[in-house]
């Protein structure tokens, strides 16, 4: 840790590539109430486990592989939403009657074949969540009021099914699009106007259906239902 802190310090005052004298570092002055952060390549607090984002900040100086960086008062929107999400999920499950399989915080391992899921930590899995899940389905195309319930449908069912709800919740109140499960522009349009509660709704009646069709699975679904109200 102390070399990172040296190293932070030096690169404060290399200029044309020149090293800095003792005496220039030993006169340095840092606000006594700045904060760092401690994040590893990924982009995850090594004390937290948190996800924290790329590296755009004025403070950020790669060290072997360890970055520092200044600490931020505010989450963001994804570090609020995953906190949540990973509570639902829970730890290690590898449960027969489970459609989900095998899961770690909710990874599951037919989706990753590559990772151990027994052994995924906290850190491991908000990446995850963050490239494979928040990113590549494009929560923020979202009106921001959806999107926690949008991100926890594509965790707990899939991309396809999550944004089956959304086209579902949007024909309800007098759309006419394809229930296809793309989010493309006329769905963004759709559901531009769609209230959170609706969209609840049609997940509460998603499980539903699905329990009927299938009873074996009548064991979860009180910790769906709560979940879905809970988001």
């Amino acid at each position: 840790m102390l070399d990172i802190i040296i190293n932070f310090l030096k690169s404060l005052f290399i200029k044309d590539k020149e090293e800095p004298t003792m005496e220039a570092l030993h006169n340095i002055s840092i606000p006594k109430d700045t904060k760092f952060r401690v994040v590893d390549d990924a982009g995850v607090d090594i004390e937290t486990g948190k996800y924290v984002g790329d590296h755009g900040d004025p403070f950020v100086f790669p060290y072997s592989g360890i970055d520092l960086i200044e600490e931020k008062e505010e989450m963001s929107k994804f570090d609020e939403i995953i906190e949540v999400v990973l509570e639902h999920e829970g730890g290690y499950v590898n449960d027969p009657k489970d459609p989900g399989g095998e899961t770690n915080f909710g990874i599951a391992k037919r989706s990753n074949p590559d990772v151990d899921i027994k052994n995924l930590t906290k850190a491991e899995a908000s990446l995850i969540y963050k490239t494979k899940y928040w990113d590549k389905n494009k929560v923020e195309s979202l009106p921001e009021e959806l999107w926690h319930i949008y991100f926890d449908c594509c965790v707990n069912m899939g991309k396809s099914r999550a944004v089956k709800i959304l086209q579902q919740a949007a024909n309800g109140k007098g759309a006419n699009i394809d229930v296809d499960g793309g989010l493309g522009p006329n769905t963004l349009k759709a559901i531009s106007n769609v209230e959170l509660e609706r969209v609840r709704a049609y997940r509460v009646k998603y499980y539903a259906d699905l329990v009927t069709r299938k009873p074996d699975l009548e064991k979860f679904y009180f910790g769906w239902y709560k979940r879905a109200l809970e988001v």
